[in-house]
């Protein structure tokens, strides 16, 4: 929506262009080779749900703490994790795109994947900024 991309750019706007312009390029690196790995493997990831969820509370009950315990060397921790765990999610919710959810309900899909692309994004941000400042 409007005020999610508003949000975003606002975000966005604290970081030097080449950062973004990297996490930019990683990030669409990392979701192509994750789909297509996805795609072609034939593994069942929809067992990994209930642990990538539990692994995202654990991630954003740890971030609270963040406000009160802040280090360098944790930002790069906590964007690492954070980073992994959307990829486990971009893997997860393209399993469930062509083998769980039925054609009436694309557009949960499409959310989704948005949101793990932007979370992976945002991520991915976070880290190259603390890769930078070191």
């Amino acid at each position: 929506s409007l005020n999610d991309s508003l949000l975003f750019l606002f975000i966005v706007s604290f970081y030097d262009v080449s950062i973004v312009l990297q996490a930019f390029i990683l990030t669409t690196a990392v979701f192509l080779g994750l789909t297509a790995y996805t795609l072609q493997s034939k593994r069942d990831f929809s067992k990994f749900g209930a642990g990538l969820f539990t692994c995202l509370w654990i991630l954003i009950f740890s971030g609270f703490l963040r406000l009160f315990f802040y280090s360098e060397t944790i930002e790069l921790v906590f964007a690492a994790a954070g980073a992994l765990l959307f990829c486990g999610f971009i893997i997860y919710d393209t399993y469930l795109l062509m083998h769980k959810l039925s054609p009436e309900e694309y557009i949960l899909a499409a959310i989704n994947l948005y949101l793990d692309i932007i979370n992976l994004f945002l991520h991915l941000l976070r880290l190259l900024e603390a890769f930078n400042k070191k």
